[in-house]
């Protein structure tokens, strides 16, 4: 499961007029940083501050300089040659997923059309190197991320209380919930149900809400 076949979809994603999709350079990473510093504020803290630390990049992804296969991919927007948007995804080999761990778009071209690039985007990369289940956390801030989710036909899975630290307010930091977003990639006979027998009172009520009726 390697992301031979990710620069195939990218080609073949449909993109706004004047943007393209390619992956970072080394070259860019330092500009880029600063950039986000920007576009994204409150990412100096939680598990994604890592995005703000420019080794993270040169040892941790694959950039379009590096050869071998690393786990998290990093993808740019491009228009008039300058990067305006930026997302990492992370997959995992022994699971087959993926998932999106982090997107941020300059202010100047935020809209639905570039946004919907992250969940399309996760969801092509999945097929095109073989993972069976997409995934990502969507902030409760907003309802943004939710209905772009949404739109692209994810499913709510679950919220996860405490999820990650964030920048509430200005100095400001606390622990949040984020809702849990998937979309399986593998058809239905793939996958085992769980018998309603092998689950608690509130865990089958919890299903119900989320995925309907069990087996007996």
């Amino acid at each position: 499961m390697n992301w031979d076949g990710a620069h195939a979809a990218l080609k073949e994603t449909k993109v706004p007029s004047g943007y393209e999709l390619v992956q970072l350079r080394r070259a860019d990473v330092l500009a880029l940083v600063e950039d986000l510093r920007g576009w994204y504020p409150d990412i100096v803290v939680g598990a994604e501050s890592c995005h703000l630390t420019p080794e993270f990049y040169y040892e941790q992804t694959m950039l379009a300089d590096v050869a071998e296969d690393r786990p998290i991919l990093p993808i740019v927007a491009r228009h008039q040659g300058a990067i305006v948007a930026m997302s990492t995804f992370e997959k995992n080999a022994s699971a087959r997923t993926i998932t999106c761990r982090m997107g941020a778009i300059a202010p100047a071209h935020r809209g639905p059309s570039l946004a919907l690039l992250g969940p399309m985007l996760l969801e092509r990369l999945g097929r095109a190197i073989g993972a069976e289940l997409a995934y990502y956390f969507a902030t409760l801030k907003s309802p943004h991320q939710q209905v772009l989710a949404e739109r692209q036909r994810y499913r709510l899975v679950g919220i996860m209380p405490a999820h990650d630290r964030d920048m509430v307010r200005p100095g400001e930091v606390k622990r949040v919930y984020e809702a849990i977003y998937a979309k399986v990639l593998v058809p239905d006979d793939a996958i085992e149900v769980p018998p309603a027998s092998a689950l608690t009172v509130r865990t089958r009520a919890v299903w119900a809400s989320l995925f309907g009726s069990l087996p007996a």
